[in-house]
C-alpha cells in the first residue's frame, strides 16, 4: 500500500475558466467573472489538501473483482482512492457568495480540475512502476459509487481521512476512486 499526502497541485485559473464556461454554457466570461475566478483560485488554493492511497495487485492476488469491463490481457491492477480534503467545502460553506453569484460553479470547477490533476499525478506514479515491469497502463477506469464498498476492502481509506457513508458516498465530498490495469508490452521480434 502506498500513501501520499499533501502533494503539490497547482490551481490553473485558465482551466477553471474553461470549465466554468462549459458549466455556464457561455462562449466567454465577463471581466468581472474572470477576476472572481482569479481571486477564488488564489483563495481556495490554500484549502486543497490532496491525498491518495493506492496499491498494485497481481491478477491472482486481487481479493475482489470489480464488475466492470476489463482489458483482455491484464496481469495486474492498481486501484486508488484520492481526495482533495474537506477544507475547500468548509470554506465554501462558510462564505458561499464570497466571489459573486457564480461562486458555487467556480468551486465546482476548482474541485473538478484539482481532482483531475490528482488522478494525473497518481497515473504518472503508476506508469513509472509499470514501465519498470515492461507493462503499460490501460485507460483510467473510474469506479461508480456501488463499487466503493469493494475498493475499501483492499485499500485503507482511513489513512487519508476518507470514510464511506451508508449510501455509498465518500466523505469528504471531493473524493473519488478508480483503477488502472497493467497490460504487458508486446515483445519485439529480433530481425
Amino acid at each position: 500500500m502506498r500513501k501520499i499526502k499533501n502533494f503539490k497541485i497547482s490551481i490553473r485559473p485558465r482551466e477553471i475558466s474553461r470549465i466554468l464556461r462549459k458549466l455556464l454554457n457561455v462562449p466567454e466570461l465577463s471581466i468581472d467573472i474572470e477576476e472572481s475566478v482569479q481571486r477564488a483560485c488564489f483563495f481556495y488554493g490554500k484549502c486543497i489538501k490532496p491525498a491518495v492511497v493506492y496499491d498494485i495487485f497481481s491478477k491472482e492476488s486481487m481479493i475482489c473483482s470489480f464488475d466492470i469491463e476489463t482489458p483482455n490481457k491484464w496481469i495486474a491492477v492498481s486501484p486508488y482512492i484520492l481526495t482533495i480534503g474537506n477544507s475547500l467545502k468548509e470554506e465554501f460553506d462558510n462564505k458561499q457568495d464570497i466571489f459573486g453569484e457564480y461562486t458555487t460553479q467556480i468551486v465546482s470547477a476548482i474541485s473538478a480540475d484539482t481532482l483531475e490533476q490528482s488522478k494525473n499525478f497518481v497515473q504518472k506514479l503508476i506508469v513509472s512502476e509499470a514501465s519498470d515491469e515492461n507493462c503499460e497502463l490501460s485507460r483510467h477506469v473510474e469506479l461508480p459509487n456501488n463499487l466503493y464498498q469493494d475498493i475499501c476492502k483492499v485499500l485503507p481509506i482511513e489513512k487519508i481521512n476518507v470514510t464511506l457513508s451508508e449510501d455509498e458516498k465518500f466523505e469528504p465530498t471531493y473524493s473519488t476512486a478508480g483503477l488502472f490495469y497493467w497490460i504487458p508490452l508486446k515483445k519485439r521480434s529480433k530481425k
